[in-house]
């Protein structure tokens, strides 16, 4: 899985929150620590509770799971 800037992230996350209304799927994004991961996961629009799970990869990066 490819490692995207965090710019990058919020363009991805604004984009796929534009799509169609009402049909969310669960998408992933690994981001490089905690902070970061918390960080994309409250861009504008934030992630609701059961919207969203951070997972640690063994590699000491996170593996960030959201509805949008």
């Amino acid at each position: 899985m490819t490692q995207i800037s965090a710019a990058d992230a919020e363009l991805k996350k604004s984009s796929a929150m534009a799509g169609v209304a009402g049909t969310k799927t669960w998408q992933v994004s690994v981001q490089p620590n905690a902070e970061l991961a918390a960080h994309f996961l409250n861009i504008n629009p934030p992630q609701g509770p059961g919207e969203a799970t951070i997972a640690p990869r063994p590699d000491g990066r996170f593996d960030v799971f959201y509805l949008s």
